[in-house]
């Protein structure tokens, strides 16, 4: 136990995982016949979300890369995660279009504004019903919520087909390891453990 925060901690560890603060030496316990064979440990798993988004689950880890060009990936252990939140909700942004139909009517010239503001608007309506942003919430142990934009998908789209299957991965993944995933599905629906 770390004398500091007073969380448990590995016996091998010199600091504490969660406020780094110098760990009194403990002694190893001794290796018996079962405990010198390593635990089975499963491959890792890199969930592809499209648009170059990946998903990684591993033994020790949840790790995302969401930057289309690279960069450094998230990574959370799992023991630091308390709870995960699978959101999908329609595009929104996509009804600001139909502030040009406003200032179309109100504000246009000509007729032929009049019609683009029509046009903008009408467009927004379909993109809103046809697109649907994902996101992953993290909630760990400390109380804090990491949000992760894991894209937006057409509905019935190859994408979206990759993050259902992502989600259902994952929801796995987390029940093995005592992290219930809430949310709602991509039609809205709730999700198991919600």
């Amino acid at each position: 136990m770390c004398s500091s925060c007073g969380r448990p901690q590995t016996a091998a560890r010199r600091r504490c995982a969660f406020c780094n603060a110098e760990l009194p030496e403990a002694p190893l316990p001794p290796l018996g016949p079962a405990a010198s064979a390593p635990a089975p440990r499963s491959a890792p798993l890199a969930l592809d979300l499209g648009n170059r988004r990946t998903l990684a689950v591993s033994d020790e880890q949840l790790s995302f890369q969401g930057r289309p060009g690279g960069g450094p990936a998230l990574d959370v252990p799992w023991t630091r995660v308390r709870r995960l939140e699978w959101h999908s909700r329609p595009y929104l942004e996509a009804l600001g279009l139909l502030a040009f139909t406003a200032l179309g009517f109100f504000w246009a010239p000509t007729q032929a504004v009049r019609l683009m503001g029509l046009v903008a608007g009408v467009l927004g309506v379909m993109l809103t019903g046809l697109y649907r942003h994902h996101g992953l919430t993290v909630e760990l142990e400390d109380g804090t919520r990491m949000r992760w934009p894991l894209g937006m998908a057409p509905r019935g789209s190859a994408r979206e087909a990759r993050l259902h299957a992502a989600r259902a991965t994952l929801t796995d993944a987390a029940r093995v390891r005592g992290v219930s995933l809430a949310g709602s599905d991509a039609e809205g629906r709730p999700g198991p453990g919600a």
